[in-house]
């Protein structure tokens, strides 16, 4: 099976098999001919195929007549925050973000900032489907250039935007894996600008991942099994471009990445209330939370660029999603995962008190979520026909099929990252989550048969 998926917010799929030079160099084209040939930024993470995609986008980047500004081995969330500040009309983040090593992605993001809303995706795709690219002239062509200082420029403003001065009292003692990724030695000035002891673990930006770069308790436990010898504070997990976050307790609990958004929402909602977005496989937990704080819920579908624009279209005070990625729009309207470093280090210096303390505060919920391989082909109508499992219940069918059970709710729907399907379940009790996630699997599973 060839995987290759494509949708607004980029491409994205396995390289040497359906991610090859020729399919970045389109894409790069219709990119450059979208944002008629202005200055572009470039930025990738630290996956080895970057080099070469790299190289194919600045080349068809430059074909068109962009300017293309390289920032080299990016944070996805750096490279948004310089897209004003350098005032470009747009870039290109080659990440793959959660996804393993055989994987990489080009996510196109605006002028604004933020992954492509739903009407500027399909005009890029529109422009890539036929073929007719912007192709500049010999004086004409586009040059390359690179940026000093801009990370600089970023966490001297996120640290502005943060309580430093509380963060810096508290003494605290962190750990960080940002799996080799974009994050590697990026955590180290992050350290410096927060004023926080950093003890790091695969901090070099090769590329080598030594887990799968998606942050969840499964691939924390290195972190885990170090956190109580060195008495570090808490651990975050990131994940290959630094949009998402999981969290290590300060006794070795490896947490849920559902607890991040919550945790930080119970936080600045106190000061900043306001309508939250989130999707319809995020725990219930921010609902308890917003509805604690007077707040409003809206929910749409999985994927940063439906949350982002929802955000920015409600007047929303934060977005985030159960996989860690969280957004503040007061700083800046996108998925960042240095942002939700520092705001969790100013709970715990704010509020004095341990992360498993701050963590037993939040409503209590057990979440399972399961994944099932399916052919691109089969992928909808195998969703749909999970309707069949319901017939007495109401269906949300916004994004895929969502029904809310007795104790609970189960979500069925298919990936945007990946040919899957993802199933995840909630309830109060582990056994009612785990027995309505295998319920699914398993007529899944007689489906595809």
């Amino acid at each position: 099976m060839k995987l290759l998926k494509i949708g607004i917010s980029g491409v994205r799929g396995i390289v040497g098999e359906t991610i090859t030079p020729q399919l970045v160099m389109n894409f790069a084209c219709a990119f450059g001919t979208y944002i008629n040939s202005k200055p572009v930024l470039m930025g990738r993470d630290t996956r080895i195929s970057g080099p070469m995609l790299h190289s194919a986008c600045i080349s068809a980047l430059t074909s068109t007549g962009c300017d293309v500004i390289d920032l080299g081995i990016c944070p996805t969330p750096i490279l948004q925050y310089m897209v004003k500040k350098l005032r470009a009309k747009g870039a290109i983040s080659i990440t793959a973000g959660h996804n393993d090593i055989k994987w990489n992605a080009l996510i196109f993001i605006n002028q604004e900032g933020t992954y492509l809303n739903t009407f500027q995706g399909e005009e890029v795709l529109d422009i890539y489907h036929l073929g007719k690219f912007a192709k500049a002239s010999t004086d004409k062509l586009g040059r390359i250039s690179s940026a000093n200082n801009y990370s600089d420029v970023y966490f001297k403003n996120l640290s502005k935007f943060l309580d430093v001065q509380t963060i810096k009292k508290a003494d605290l003692k962190v750990i960080i894996d940002p799996c080799n990724g974009a994050g590697a030695k990026s955590i180290d000035a992050l350290s410096q600008h927060l004023n926080f002891e950093l003890v790091s673990v695969n901090n070099e930006p090769n590329g080598f991942f030594p887990h799968d770069p998606e942050p969840r308790p499964r691939n924390a436990q290195q972190v885990a099994s170090i956190i109580k010898v060195i008495k570090a504070d808490v651990g975050f997990i990131l994940n290959s471009d630094v949009s998402r976050v999981s969290l290590v307790a300060e006794n070795g609990e490896t947490l849920s990445e559902e607890y991040a958004l919550p945790l930080i929402a119970s936080h600045y909602l106190k000061k900043t209330p306001g309508a939250i977005i989130t999707n319809f496989s995020t725990s219930k937990m921010i609902e308890d939370v917003a509805q604690y704080n007077n707040c409003t819920i809206i929910k749409t579908k999985v994927g940063q660029s439906h949350s982002i624009q929802t955000l920015i279209h409600e007047d929303a005070v934060m977005a985030g999603e159960g996989s860690g990625g969280i957004a503040i729009p007061e700083f800046q309207p996108t998925f960042d995962g240095f942002l939700t470093i520092g705001l969790i280090l100013e709970i715990i210096a704010k509020r004095k008190k341990k992360i498993s303390q701050l963590i037993k505060e939040l409503p209590k919920y057990h979440i399972v979520k399961e994944k099932i391989y399916c052919p691109p082909t089969k992928v909808h109508s195998v969703v749909n026909g999970v309707k069949k499992l319901y017939p007495n219940q109401e269906i949300n069918d916004s994004d895929g099929i969502r029904v809310d059970l007795d104790n609970g709710w189960v979500h069925i729907r298919a990936s945007v990252t990946e040919p899957m399907i993802r199933i995840i379940a909630e309830d109060k009790s582990k056994e009612g989550a785990q027995e309505s996630a295998e319920k699914v699997i398993n007529f899944i599973s007689s489906l595809l048969k």
